[in-house]
């Protein structure tokens, strides 16, 4: 028996965001919907949900135009998901509450604005190549990655016309680049107005930037955080990076004019936790001096504001550097005191994500005994922990997530028979979707069946996990299916194998 991802494509509905869609009214032909990828993204960098989005936009327009806007978290999803178009109104609004271009935000093409594209031409021409997949099912009947949940992804092994763009991205991936590559910094709360604004909305905007630090403000920093977490799963590192590092310069300029106060700590801690996902980010584009000198300042920070729970965070993603390097040893000590560190002021659920780490990395060791009880002691915090509770470092880390770590866990100590029931979980617990965590989980679970024996299923689940990381370039996930592909070496002249090292080679 065979794991399965879910039901073919055929019975799939497109998710919102990943590429055009057609839909047909009677009498009237079929409408193309495209989904604005880029004003969905804007608003999770900011960690908002549709609904406050759509409060902000009420607020500022009071604000600032002294009148109401009618605008609901109904009316943001329909302009994400390209049902209607922002009138123009709304688009000033948005434009003045982000402080980003019409293009920017997806109201117009960049092909619409030739001196735009010509600036960022390079920027947006990240070329991953185009691995051509074996077919849609495998002779034992396991969904191929091209017929499975992660639609922008499988696109890749596909070749599907309508979702590849002439450069050979696929459409979501590619409005994300463009989105990231924009140039500029980035206004971390409603103070700032497009390049293409008016002069006054732009005037009233610098005017408002030497607004002091207050409690609100803080809180709204924060948020920014957690929403360029939330991006970094499905985004890649080297996009990603110049909003991480504009949205740290801005965190330093508050700090430098703050005094000491319970405001300034907290502002300490985000700063920290911003520098932290800089050093994860700077370890996923294989700058480990960067991510290093970043781990060594959030550590900095986390000592500043006696923040003992960002401090155990940074020794758990220093333990992923270590651990890369075939240090599993260094990688298990620096688990440990993060471990130290968590359970004298951390989340539950940091705890739980820690212990399953040095879980894998015990079992990496050969420590089975080890390995098991940190298993024992994962699985008890996280279910008396609250799902998506916790830090912004741990909003990735659920049930799925668990049950990713448990089948690495028990491939390495070589009991196939307990990873496959973890597997099993995992697929049911996991969320569809282009995101690094689930690259990983596929990679695993490819690893469970080269233990079994079934090589077809391993390749099939390798190709989708490689295709998640083509997408994503996400390095941690490369290095992860190049050690499955060591295992499959018995079998390295089968077709599907074969198959698998033309993706590789592609993304070389």
């Amino acid at each position: 028996m065979q794991l399965t991802t879910g039901p073919s494509a055929a019975a799939r509905t497109p998710a919102a965001g990943s590429s055009p869609e057609d839909t047909t009214r009677p009498g009237r032909g079929p409408v193309t919907r495209t989904p604005n990828v880029r004003l969905r993204l804007s608003r999770e960098e900011r960690g908002w949900s549709q609904e406050r989005l759509a409060t902000e936009i009420r607020r500022f327009s009071v604000v600032h135009e002294g009148r109401e806007a009618g605008v609901t978290g109904n009316m943001i999803c329909k302009w994400e998901k390209g049902d209607k178009k922002p009138s123009l109104r709304y688009q000033r609004l948005l434009r003045a509450l982000f402080g980003r271009s019409s293009v920017e935000l997806g109201f117009v093409d960049d092909e619409a604005v030739p001196a735009v594209g010509a600036m960022r031409a390079d920027a947006m021409r990240v070329e991953m190549g185009r691995p051509a997949g074996p077919a849609a099912t495998g002779t034992l009947g396991v969904v191929h990655p091209v017929a499975g949940a992660v639609s922008g992804a499988a696109a890749l092994l596909s070749g599907s016309g309508n979702v590849i763009d002439p450069n050979g991205l696929p459409v979501e991936r590619r409005d994300v680049l463009r989105l990231l590559a924009a140039a500029g910094g980035v206004a971390v709360v409603p103070l700032g107005v497009g390049a293409d604004g008016p002069p006054w909305e732009r005037l009233s905007a610098a005017l408002r930037r030497r607004a002091s630090v207050t409690p609100e403000l803080a809180d709204e920093l924060g948020q920014h955080t957690a929403g360029l977490y939330g991006l970094e799963e499905r985004v890649p590192a080297r996009m990603l990076m110049p909003r991480v590092t504009d949205h740290l310069e801005r965190l330093i300029q508050l700090l430098e004019s703050t005094g000491r106060s319970p405001v300034r700590r907290s502002l300490t801690s985000t700063a920290g936790e911003t520098a932290a996902l800089a050093g994860w980010l700077a370890f996923d584009s294989n700058d480990l001096p960067a991510a290093t000198a970043y781990y060594r300042v959030a550590i900095e920070a986390a000592r500043d504001a006696d923040d003992h729970g960002l401090w155990a965070c940074v020794l758990g993603y220093e333990s992923y550097q270590t651990a890369s390097q075939g240090r599993h040893d260094q990688a298990c000590a620096l688990l440990g005191e993060a471990q130290r560190r968590a359970a004298a002021g951390s989340t539950v659920m940091t705890r739980a994500w820690l212990a399953a780490r040095e879980a894998e990395e015990q079992a990496a060791r050969g420590e089975g005994r080890a390995a098991l009880t940190a298993l024992d002691r994962a699985q008890d915090a996280f279910d008396r922990g609250e799902s998506g509770g916790g830090r912004v470092w741990t909003h990735f880390f659920d049930r799925g997530r668990l049950d990713g770590l448990k089948v690495t866990t028990y491939t390495r100590l070589r009991r196939p028979a307990a990873a496959f029931a973890a597997a099993t979980e995992a697929l049911r617990a996991a969320a569809p979707g282009a995101t690094k965590k689930r690259s990983l989980l596929l990679s695993d679970i490819a690893e469970v069946h080269i233990q079994r024996r079934e090589i077809d299923a391993a390749c099939h689940f390798a190709a989708e996990s490689l295709a998640i990381v083509a997408q994503t370039d996400f390095s941690l996930g490369l290095a992860r299916i190049r050690r499955t592909r060591e295992h499959l070496r018995p079998w390295q002249h089968t077709q599907l194998v074969r198959d698998l090292d033309d993706q590789l080679r592609a993304l070389a």
